[in-house]
């Protein structure tokens, strides 16, 4: 049992790392252009290459961790990687990390953690009818494009979260699809090539490129805390709608549930209101004096011109400076 734990922790670690990785290289892109332009600039940077490569290496490590460890215990470590996310996100930004933004972070993580405790595990295998399969794909479609649309006739912050939790609908639809494929591909491994292997991938990428730009508005707190809350509800919810799983019953779980959204409401609410870019930022919190110094001469206050040297005071017995005048009288000294 230790040594999926410990994959586990790494995979974390390594989703989280990619991300502030990710964020580090979408808000240096440039802002003009459109998405391909972006794409292209993205893929040649060294630094979104190795966030994607930690990002996938996570994935993939939390995978593995599942196959070998009870998912009550695996799921909420992958859950953990939202505060050293935030961290290291900071130290790129040269910035302090504050204690609103501790306090969020642990304050989703640990209803992230309720919210998955109380789902139930299902061990049957999902199906999809012939109209559920074009259903589905086209619902997260919808969604995707209805926030995409709300985030360009909103602000930053507003476009982050929104723009995460399109983000989280796509990542919950590819694993929907994905739990698909892959009970069919135990059996036979040629069901990997159905068509909905395609629309998996489409859903995908297309939600990894609407991260990105959430990363994009400067709140990665706020976008990649939507984003872990988003997902495994997505999933939950098409669960629900397609494959006939059950909601958390009883009255201990549905008082866990409860306390667990609002606990994340309130998390995500202070990531919102403590981060930002580093230029709004660092803007608010500067001092009204360099507002007074930056204003200008009043009038009769002489300026300063161009790199004039300072006059130097002329102290008594001193010897005076360049050629000595002698006055015509010499009685006045």
């Amino acid at each position: 049992m230790t040594w999926p734990v410990v994959i586990a922790i790494a995979g974390a670690l390594a989703v989280a790392a990619g991300a502030a990785f990710q964020e580090r290289a979408v808000v240096a892109a440039p802002r003009t252009g459109g998405q391909l332009r972006l794409l292209g600039s993205l893929l040649r940077s060294k630094g979104w290459c190795l966030g994607t490569f930690m990002t996938g290496s996570g994935v993939l490590a939390h995978m593995v961790a599942l196959g070998h460890a009870p998912l009550i215990i695996v799921q909420p470590i992958g859950m953990s990687g939202l505060l050293f996310a935030v961290m290291l996100s900071a130290f790129f930004r040269r910035q302090r990390l504050t204690t609103a933004q501790v306090f969020g972070s642990l304050a989703v993580t640990a209803a992230l953690i309720g919210l998955l405790a109380t789902i139930p595990d299902h061990a049957s295998s999902p199906v999809l009818t012939g109209a559920e399969s074009v259903l589905l794909p086209l619902g997260c479609a919808a969604a995707m494009l209805l926030a995409v649309v709300a985030a360009r006739f909103t602000g930053p912050l507003t476009a982050a979260w929104v723009l995460a939790l399109a983000g989280g609908v796509a990542y919950g639809g590819t694993s929907a699809l994905a739990r698909v494929i892959g009970s069919s591909a135990v059996r036979d491994l040629s069901a990997v090539l159905h068509p909905l292997t395609v629309v998996g991938l489409v859903i995908g990428l297309s939600g990894a490129v609407i991260v990105q730009n959430s990363y994009r508005t400067g709140h990665f707190a706020l976008a990649y805390s939507v984003l872990l809350i988003s997902d495994p509800l997505a999933a939950t919810v098409m669960g629900v709608a397609f494959f006939d799983e059950r909601l958390p019953t009883g009255l201990l779980d549905g008082t866990v549930a409860l306390a667990a959204a609002v606990l994340g409401a309130v998390g995500v609410v202070t990531l919102a209101r403590s981060s930002g870019p580093p230029k709004q930022r660092s803007a608010e919190a500067a001092p009204r004096g360099a507002a007074v110094e930056a204003a200008p001469a009043g009038p009769g206050v002489e300026e300063p011109r161009g790199e004039r040297p300072a006059a130097h005071p002329r102290t008594r017995g001193a010897a005076p400076r360049g050629p000595v005048r002698r006055p015509a009288n010499p009685a006045v000294e």
